[in-house]
């Protein structure tokens, strides 16, 4: 165990800080020991002290320590996802307007890509697949679980993960460009049908007796 002064003991400590030399001392658990009485995973400790959540002495070599006596007083790390909230129905509607945080802000996709949303929106079954990626995305940044998603669009809670895992702005614009191609494809057909019938126009006139050509 390490060793700091009591009097002099700040939130965070360097490692050039640390002595045993002071008469009046606390002792210090390193972090695997302070996980272990706990019951946690050290690594969820180490998650805490990174972003700020608990305040650890850093030790000579690196290691995070915990005065003995503060660790008394910690809750222990609650396992699982945090409790389930509930949300309204206007709420769930209202999370329509946080799909334009979720989409890519390249500026030449965005008018197109908010009009396939607001097509979505008003007619799921124009792509089911498509509603349905937007809409985890959606309610997963209002903060429904993904239980709770699951149930409010008819898919499983695996299914609902796997979507959120997913770029909606990469399958919208897969989506925006394979109507491009089909139209494209359609205006070539329509432009070949057209040349054909001029052809056919052109030879029934040629084949008509007491003409010349």
């Amino acid at each position: 165990m390490y060793k700091i002064p009591n009097e002099t003991r700040p939130n965070y400590l360097e490692a050039g800080n640390m002595s045993e030399a002071h008469s009046k001392a606390i002792e210090m658990v390193r972090l695997d020991e302070a996980a272990r009485r706990l019951g946690c995973h050290v690594e969820t400790l180490r998650i805490r002290v990174r972003d700020g959540r608990l305040r650890a002495v850093r030790g000579p070599h690196g290691a995070y320590s915990w005065p003995e006596r503060d660790l008394v007083e910690l809750p222990e790390p609650r396992r699982g996802w945090p409790p389930r909230r509930t949300f309204t129905r206007s709420q769930i509607e209202s999370s329509w307007e946080l799909v334009d945080a979720i989409l890519s802000p390249a500026k030449e996709w965005a008018t197109r890509e908010m009009a396939l949303v607001r097509e979505l929106r008003a007619s799921p079954a124009a792509n089911i697949r498509l509603y349905r990626l937007i809409s985890v995305h959606r309610l997963r940044r209002l903060g429904l679980a993904f239980e709770d998603i699951g149930e409010e669009l008819g898919i499983t809670e695996r299914h609902a993960r796997r979507l959120f895992a997913r770029r909606v702005f990469i399958a919208l614009r897969r989506h925006i460009m394979k109507g491009d191609r089909a139209a494209a494809k359609r205006e070539r057909e329509l432009v070949r049908r057209q040349t054909r019938i001029g052809r056919r126009r052109g030879r029934r006139w040629r084949r008509q007796p007491g003409l010349t050509p």
